[in-house]
C-alpha cells in the first residue's frame, strides 16, 4: 500500500504500486493528531550490530568516553559503500552529535584509532560562517577509546575503504 500527500490540495491519495484506489483530505485524519505521510526508503543492517558494537566500547562513545545511554552504533564503512558489513569491526561507538559528524565527513577516523578533524569540511564550514562550536567540539579528538578486546578493534581496512569512500586524503 503507498500514500502519498498531495502537498497542494491536502488530500491523500492511496494505492498499490501507483494505482490509484481513493482520496481523502488530510483534514478526515485523526484531530489529534494529523501527520504527513512520506515514503521512506532505508538500507537496513543487522539487528544485533548496535548490540555488538556498544558492548565491545563499554557503552562508551569512543570519542568522549560518555555512557549515559546517548551512544550509537556507527559504521565506519557506511552502510550503502560496496562491501560494507555488519560486524563489530566495522563499528564505532560514537555520540550522537559526532556520529552525524563522522557520517557527514567533518570528522573522521584514521589507521592509527585517531578521530580527526577533515580540514576540507571545516574549511567549508568557514566559507559559511559555520563554525561557532570548533574548538569545543573538536577539543575530544584524538585517540579513540578501543575495545579491551583486540579482536573488536575497528579494521584498518574498513577504515581506508570507508575514508577512500568518503574522499577524504588522511
Amino acid at each position: 500500500m503507498r500514500v502519498v500527500l498531495d502537498a497542494h490540495s491536502s488530500r491523500l491519495s492511496t494505492g498499490v504500486a501507483g494505482r490509484r484506489e481513493g482520496s481523502k483530505t488530510v483534514e478526515t485524519l485523526s484531530t489529534e493528531r494529523q501527520r504527513v505521510v512520506t515514503e521512506v526508503s532505508r538500507l537496513t543492517r543487522e539487528a544485533g550490530f548496535r548490540r555488538k558494537v556498544l558492548f565491545a566500547y563499554g557503552n562508551r562513545c569512543a570519542v568522549t568516553r560518555v555512557q549515559l545511554r546517548l551512544v550509537d552504533a556507527a559504521h565506519i564503512l557506511p552502510v550503502g559503500a560496496p562491501g560494507s558489513v555488519d560486524d563489530v569491526r566495522n563499528g564505532v561507538a560514537l555520540s550522537p552529535t559526532y556520529h552525524r559528524a563522522f557520517d557527514a565527513g567533518l570528522i573522521f577516523l584514521d589507521d592509527q584509532f585517531r578521530m580527526r578533524l577533515n580540514d576540507g569540511n571545516v574549511h567549508a564550514l568557514q566559507q559559511l560562517n559555520l563554525v561557532l562550536g570548533l574548538k569545543t567540539f573538536k577539543t575530544p579528538l584524538g585517540q579513540i577509546f578501543l575495545p579491551p578486546d583486540p579482536v573488536q578493534w575497528p579494521s584498518t581496512n574498513f577504515i581506508r575503504r570507508a575514508n577512500k569512500f568518503r574522499q577524504i586524503a588522511p
